[in-house]
């Protein structure tokens, strides 16, 4: 593992994505444990998507407090619940199984049958309940990088992406999708983008780049008062420069 520090970003570099998955597992096995130590509940964020699933697998097979834990998704697409689209299918055959079956979920949608502001007041409604009735924060938001920029459902040149609100509606895709903003992913304790694969190369390069606009690359709209870690392997690390 390779370790280096740019522009406010620290970088854990892996050999492969299997040694990836395994270095994030037991990170943020590790912050759960700790926090439990002193916190009744662990906040969670996820992300959707192919490349963190094995890192959810893993988590669901360790016996840390689950039962102390509340996951929100940072991101869903606007699918039937049952789609192998959703996320929270994706969650729910991966790390809300085993042991992990014991943590509260919040599913946003339930069915295909919802009305988009109700949808989105509950869902701030029960992110106020369970994160801090002022601003969110969660303990832990782990992010991935998509190969055009994008993090969560926060899509290039989308005028809505930096509003003053906790969730927003976007396109991306081809899909109507619903989101946090980066003004609760960057209220999070703990920020980690989970990076891998040849395709993201010049995303995660033009992340680091301080000159790069974050109308072309929304990941850069989540800002820390602390370092943001990113986990990466050295196929989508190759690009850089550091």
């Amino acid at each position: 593992m390779i370790e280096k520090t740019k522009n406010g970003y620290s970088l854990k570099i892996y050999k492969d994505k299997s040694e990836l998955s395994s270095a994030v597992f037991k990170y943020i096995e590790s912050q759960i444990i700790q926090k439990l130590k002193n916190k009744d509940r662990f906040k969670l964020c996820v992300s959707g998507g192919t490349t963190p699933k094995s890192v959810y697998q893993l988590l669901s097979k360790s016996d840390i407090g689950w039962e102390n834990v509340d996951v929100f998704l940072g991101d869903e697409r606007c699918v039937d619940p049952n789609s192998e689209l959703s996320n929270s299918l994706m969650l729910k055959k991966s790390l809300l199984t085993n042991y992990g079956s014991k943590a509260f979920f919040y599913e946003i949608f339930r069915d295909l049958n919802f009305n988009e502001e109700s949808i989105k007041q509950l869902f701030i409604s029960k992110l106020l309940e369970k994160c801090g009735t002022n601003l969110p924060s969660f303990d832990l938001t782990l992010l991935g990088l998509g190969d055009d920029g994008h993090t969560a459902s926060l899509f290039p040149y989308q005028e809505n992406n930096n509003v003053d609100d906790f969730v927003i509606y976007n396109q991306g895709k081809g899909l109507k999708r619903i989101s946090l903003t980066p003004k609760v992913f960057s209220a999070s304790s703990k920020i980690v983008f989970l990076v891998s694969g040849i395709s993201k190369q010049l995303a995660l390069k033009r992340l680091l780049d301080q000159k790069e606009p974050s109308d072309r690359t929304p990941s850069k709209l989540i800002k820390s008062s602390h370092q943001i870690l990113i986990f990466c392997d050295q196929e989508s690390a190759k690009e850089l420069f550091i």
